[in-house]
C-alpha cells in the first residue's frame, strides 16, 4: 500500500515518537522513508557555502546522527534531508514531486485533547495542502 513516505521532523519527543511509527509503517510495507527537516527559511537568502548556512546544516545532520539514527534500529531503507525551506509548504512540494504515499507528522496534544483546532500551523497547513494521507501521531507518554 505505501511505497514511500515523507516524515516531517522537528528534533523533539513529539516528532521522535511519530518517527517510531514511521518506521513501523515503512517496515510493514517495505517502502522507503524520507525524513525532512525544514531549516530556518531565511537561510535560503544566504549561499550554499555561506558558513551560517554550512553550520546550521551540520547541527541538523549531527542532531539526525546522535537523536534519530538511533531510533531507526536495524531500518536501511530511510534518507535524510535538510534545507531552508517553509516547513509545511517544502513537506507538500516535497511529496507531490516524489509521489509520496503517506505523510506522518508528530504533535504535542496528548490523543484525548487531541482536535483539529489544536494542530500547530505546520500541521493544519500540511493537512490542507498535502497531495496524499497524512498521519498525525500524537505524543503517547
Amino acid at each position: 500500500m505505501f511505497n514511500q513516505i515523507l516524515m516531517a521532523l522537528k528534533f523533539g519527543a513529539a516528532s521522535e515518537f511519530a518517527l517510531l511509527k514511521g518506521v513501523e509503517l515503512a517496515q510493514a510495507h517495505d517502502a522507503e522513508l524520507l525524513i525532512f527537516h525544514a531549516l530556518d527559511f531565511t537561510l535560503g537568502e544566504l549561499s550554499d557555502d555561506d558558513p551560517q548556512r554550512l553550520n546550521c546544516v551540520a547541527d541538523a545532520h549531527q542532531q539526525y546522527t546522535a537523536k534519530i539514527e538511533p531510533l531507526l534500529g536495524d531500518f536501511e531503507k530511510v534518507s535524510f534531508r535538510c534545507l531552508p525551506a517553509d516547513p509545511a509548504l517544502m513537506t507538500c512540494k516535497m511529496a507531490r514531486e516524489m509521489g509520496t504515499d503517506l505523510i506522518v507528522l508528530g504533535c504535542h496534544q496528548l490523543p484525548e485533547k487531541m482536535c483539529l483546532g489544536r494542530v500547530d500551523y505546520i500541521g493544519m497547513t500540511i493537512l490542507e495542502k498535502a497531495p496524499c494521507p497524512v498521519m498525525l501521531v500524537p505524543l503517547c507518554e
